[in-house]
């Protein structure tokens, strides 16, 4: 057979490939898309197989050989293929970092290798003997094992190892490699239901996407619908119509905390030919999920962001439930947001792209508007039933009234709450704030006690009854201080409303409520969302609080009751976005009341009734202002009316941070002008010292991302980023801290 070479990429932020051989025992077995074992520089890793050709490299005598194939078959489909070079040229990346993420977790890591002695090896021992002493002194060799066979393979065996490899005497082999599973998964299945009766606005909708999947060209679907509209039974019968076809599909959600609900609505109707995708599950579970996609063993996949790299060959439909959250996003390397890279694959597919909200992103009306997205209005309610009522509570005039006696519920809403226990109705309070207090204030100076680590104010938890401070970004923890660490000499004070302080509030006020608290301290455990979820939907909780883990698509018809008693948090935050996120967020919590035969009721405790975010939410008067924003971010320039690029400096020393990021903002002035590029910056970042390092920000503002990414091109080819100091970059951030 010819020779045949291996383009290999590595998770890592070079932007090329490196050429490996194909060893004889390898060379039927090989493909596109396989991870593979092999030597990068004095390491064993694991790379990608980017493409396999006959052509020899022009250093072709000094090419490494691959040691071993990781799969069987490819890890990824040819259009996940195609999906992560998009990723990797839109989001600025390397194709290495773009794969790797594609990639279930379990998937990405080294796996652990040994030298196994070849038959040769084993019959000519004295041959490998004499290898021993010609590669050196080699600590750390356990010669008794090697002579048994076998010996593990680490940085400082490497050179034995090679060296046996190339005499024929050894080999490199991945330890205990198992066949892939086609086992059963542990999937419980949801009560098998029969389809409803649509509505005339669900059979519009439904018949217009039916139509797509009929020609089976790519064509994107804005789904809006107000909450309880049944946008769920759109995507139900939707996704019959593509496995009808024989095909598969992708559904994503924006919150682990829905996959319960979801699976079970979902497996309701599609029984075992659901699998589950998301990051709570063990590496085994999600291994045996994903090959029974791979295999078209399940046809349709459900799960948080990751999911939508589900290896699905037969791909009609992609659904994106709540597609305006900024969960969809990546916070690390590669910054994708999932909804946008949704789009992408399903026209690489020529599937059907499904965005589904109650309160779409700007960015997707304004597609709808344009012509690029169809757009799929259902603004009632299932049965006709009526949105909840609003009523909004102004805090200042509260506050007013009852001096310094200042509790966190209004009298108006802990009255509501009252009478809806005694018709023993459920209740939902949302509270965006973990936490006991959100804040430690110094009474003298004013400072707020921050962490080292961190330019942000720590929160205090009780844990265990002790009060102690944590910083949600970096984890630090501490006691609370009894002097301020500012001045020296004030008392502190803890201020600032949290999920656990409300939750002693509401149990002290309704001692004989059964009251359940949600927020990210109290599922930490694998299966505790559903555990109270479950609880909550069986009526054995009345009252649940949290954070916005409660506040999208659940659907429990036992509640009549939400109390929103914080709505102007994120109001502040230094974000063009803060106000659409606040309206978003407002709207999503206020729909979870009043679903079933009953009206719902909603209280809104602000400061703020006149904002617009507030007014607009408290009305359901979604057009008004989307029209007002709109109309605002094309007055400043702002997406969707633009496009944007983040550059974030960073360094563990502040001078080496700002120094860096300004050197590099002269270069990005002066080649920004012919591309139509606006530089903005340096500035301070919104969080300026983040888990020990000090940001500074270059925000760049485009007509189109194209020009940004060649900006930082030309930035990367003129300018390198100096030692110490780390750069990252965004394209289409979601959020400007």
């Amino acid at each position: 057979m010819a020779d045949l070479f291996a383009q290999v990429v590595f998770p890592i932020p070079l932007k090329q490939t490196f050429s490996y051989r194909v060893p004889e025992a390898l060379k039927s077995a090989v493909a596109p898309g396989m991870r593979c074992f092999l030597s990068f520089g004095h390491r064993q890793t694991v790379g990608f197989i980017t493409s396999v050709t006959s052509k020899a490299p022009e250093n072709v005598k000094q090419l490494k050989a691959i040691d071993s194939l990781l799969d069987t078959q490819p890890a990824l489909t040819p259009d996940l293929l195609k999906l992560g070079e998009w990723i990797a040229e839109y989001y600025y990346c390397s194709l290495g970092e773009a794969l790797f993420a594609i990639l279930p977790a379990g998937q990405r890591k080294n796996p652990k290798s040994v030298l196994e002695l070849t038959s040769e090896g084993l019959a000519h021992i004295e041959k490998v003997e004499t290898l021993l002493g010609e590669v050196g002194p080699l600590r750390g060799v356990n010669w008794k094992s090697l002579k048994k066979g076998t010996v593990a393979v680490t940085p400082r065996t490497l050179a034995l190892a090679e060296a046996l490899k190339a005499a024929g005497l050894g080999q490199i082999v991945v330890a205990g490699k198992k066949p892939e599973s086609t086992g059963g998964e542990k999937l419980i299945l949801g009560k098998p239901t029969q389809p409803p009766q649509l509505h005339a606005q669900q059979e519009s909708a439904f018949n217009a996407i039916h139509q797509a999947l009929d020609e089976g060209v790519f064509k994107t679907f804005l789904l809006q619908g107000v909450t309880g509209s049944g946008k769920t039974e759109v995507y139900l019968r939707t996704i019959a119509e593509t496995l009808k076809k024989g095909k598969q599909a992708i559904v994503l959600i924006p919150e682990i905390a829905l996959t319960p609900q979801t699976v079970d609505r979902f497996t309701g109707r599609f029984g075992d030919q659901v699998a589950v995708l998301h990051s709570r599950l063990d590496p085994e579970e999600r291994a045996i999920h994903w090959n029974r996609l791979a295999t078209g063993k399940a046809k349709v996949a459900v799960g948080a962001r990751s999911a939508l790299f589900a290896p699905v060959p037969k791909l009609g439909l992609i659904v994106v439930d709540e597609e305006h959250e900024s969960s969809y996003k990546q916070d690390d390397t590669p910054r994708y947001n999932a909804r946008d890279a949704a789009v992408k694959r399903a026209q690489l597919c020529g599937a059907v792209a499904l965005l589904g909200s109650a309160t779409p992103s700007l960015e997707s009306i304004k597609n709808a508007r344009d012509g690029k997205y169809g757009f799929l209005s259902m603004p009632d309610r299932v049965n006709q039933r009526p949105l909840p009522r609003v009523r909004v509570v102004d805090l200042k005039e509260e506050w007013v009234v009852r001096g310094e006696d200042r509790p966190v519920l209004s009298m108006a809403l802990a009255q509501a709450i009252r009478e809806n226990l005694e018709k023993n109705e459920q209740t939902i309070l949302f509270l965006n704030r973990r936490g006991f207090n959100t804040a430690t204030l110094c009474l003298k100076c004013g400072e707020q006690v921050q962490c080292p680590n961190c330019s942000v104010p720590v929160t205090s938890h009780r844990v265990r009854g002790v009060i102690e401070l944590l910083c949600h970004y970096c984890d630090w923890k501490g006691p609370v201080p009894v002097k301020c660490p500012q001045c020296k000499d004030g008392q502190v004070r803890q201020v600032g409303l949290g999920t656990e302080r409300l939750e002693e509030e509401i149990k002290t006020q309704f001692p004989n409520a059964r009251v359940e608290r949600m927020d990210l301290d109290t599922t930490q455990e694998k299966g505790s969302h559903e555990e109270i979820l479950g609880r909550f939907r069986r009526h054995a909780v009345d009252i649940l609080l949290g954070t916005q883990m409660i506040a999208k698509g659940h659907d429990f018809p036992g509640v009549t009751l939400v109390g929103i008693v914080g709505a102007d948090t994120g109001l502040a935050l230094p974000d063009f976005r803060s106000s659409e996120k606040v309206f978003q967020l407002l709207v999503q919590v206020s729909g979870r009341a009043g679903r079933a035969e009953k009206e719902g009721v909603i209280y809104l405790q602000t400061f703020h009734p006149d904002h617009s975010s507030v007014r607009s939410a408290a009305t359901h008067d979604m057009n008004g202002f989307w029209q007002q924003e709109l109309e605002l971010r094309e007055a400043l320039g702002y997406p969707p009316y633009s496009r944007l690029g983040l550059l974030v400096y960073r360094s563990e020393d502040e001078k080496k941070a700002y120094t860096g990021a300004e050197k590099a903002a002269v270069v990005l002035e002066k080649l920004a002008r012919p591309l139509g590029v606006e530089v903005r910056g340096p500035a301070l970042a919104g969080l300026f010292k983040l888990r020990g390092h000090f940001r500074f920000q270059i925000l760049l503002k485009a007509a189109k991302p194209q020009a940004i990414r060649q900006l930082i091109q030309k930035l990367d080819e003129q300018f390198e980023t100096p030692k110490g100091v780390f750069r990252v970059v965004d394209i289409d951030p979601q959020s400007m801290l």
